[in-house]
């Protein structure tokens, strides 16, 4: 009903046109505060897409943005005729590598993919990146990256950062208690009793030292 999408310093926030104006504020609003730490402090122009909002309804959304999180926001007027695009050049480099589960990455930024919300028991998400997961990662679901896997909520399920063989890429987690955690080749299994703690877990990563998985806080 809400989706936001992001390219740089640009967010486009699509709406569907068939929910009334004050449910989805309070989508929006719910969605900028768990993930309020992926927002702090950036500056992003806004268009909003999807249906007709009046200059009263945007400035509603704004205010939203701007309360829940440290964002700065420029609110961009689609009724402005856009520039004309300049001309590309067909590039000669690689293409951008694509996620083997495409319906569930959000957007793609430089080399990592992001993914708003959490992973339920049988999702999976696969990427020649790193992917970050606005969200958490239930057991049952599966996380791998060529590059790092980091997970702004609590990691329980399995987790895999240097899947091509890169031994100095990390797992990082605001609660770190996946089923399996591997780095590169190197597998480590969390026992039980670490994973069922009920107490506030600290935000951790996990990382590759000499042939070994190490832990510590963030």
């Amino acid at each position: 009903m809400v989706t936001i999408k992001s390219q740089g310093d640009s967010m486009d926030i699509v709406l569907d046109k068939n929910i009334e104006f004050a449910e989805l504020v309070e989508i929006l609003r719910k969605k900028v505060s768990d993930a309020k730490q992926f927002f702090e402090g950036a500056t992003a122009n806004v268009a909003f897409k999807g249906r007709e909002l009046t200059r009263e309804e945007k400035e509603a959304f704004v205010k939203v943005i701007t309360t829940e999180t440290t964002m700065s926001v420029n609110l961009i007027d689609e009724s402005m005729p856009p520039k004309p695009p300049k001309p590309k050049e067909v590039p000669r480099a690689a293409p951008m590598p694509q996620p083997t589960a495409p319906s569930l990455i959000n957007y793609i930024e430089n080399n990592t993919a992001y993914y708003h919300g959490g992973l339920r028991s049988g999702q999976s998400i696969k990427f020649s990146g790193s992917v970050v997961i606005l969200g958490d990662v239930n057991p049952g679901s599966v996380v791998t990256a060529d590059g790092n896997v980091i997970v702004l909520g609590a990691l329980r399920g399995v987790a895999h950062a240097g899947a091509n063989g890169d031994d100095e890429c990390f797992v990082s987690a605001l609660t770190l208690q996946p089923t399996q955690l591997r780095i590169a080749s190197i597998i480590t299994y969390v026992p039980a009793p670490f994973r069922i703690k009920k107490e506030p877990q600290k935000a951790s990563i996990a990382y590759v030292r000499d042939g070994q998985v190490f832990i510590g806080p963030l």
